[in-house]
């Protein structure tokens, strides 16, 4: 069965709406799209808690467009960087304290599989 977050559509006066932004975990394309879009949905199903949940979400996922960035921009060692940066903080959050991240093993897991992609491919 489809992920209804992923795949729902509306028709509105004839137009087919799609979602698009964060919510839409398959906007990376090219070169370690699926790794890039695997930990883009893993950040977003993460379970952040506390009041700042949404801004610690937000920040990973603004890690992530700026790995993205330094992938087109052919630098991969930087790339890798922000990619273990997204892992380290998601370790953090989920080991801080009083845990702002239920469980940082999804989103790790898949950060380590868009590092080994892009140390294969660049």
């Amino acid at each position: 069965m489809l992920n209804n977050n992923l795949f729902r559509s509306f028709l509105v006066g004839g137009f087919l709406l799609l979602p698009i932004g964060a919510a839409n975990a398959n906007h990376f394309i090219g070169v370690c799209s699926i790794e890039l879009n695997t930990l883009e949905q893993a950040i977003n199903d993460a379970n952040f808690l506390g009041q700042r949940a949404e801004t610690n979400k937000s920040n990973l996922l603004t890690k992530l467009e700026a790995a993205a960035a330094k992938m087109d921009q052919g630098k991969p060692s930087d790339a890798i960087d922000k990619l273990q940066s997204i892992s380290d903080t998601a370790t953090d959050l989920a080991n801080a304290a009083k845990p702002k991240l239920e469980d940082a093993t999804l989103i790790n897991t898949s950060a380590g599989s868009a590092i080994q992609c892009v140390s294969a491919n660049y």
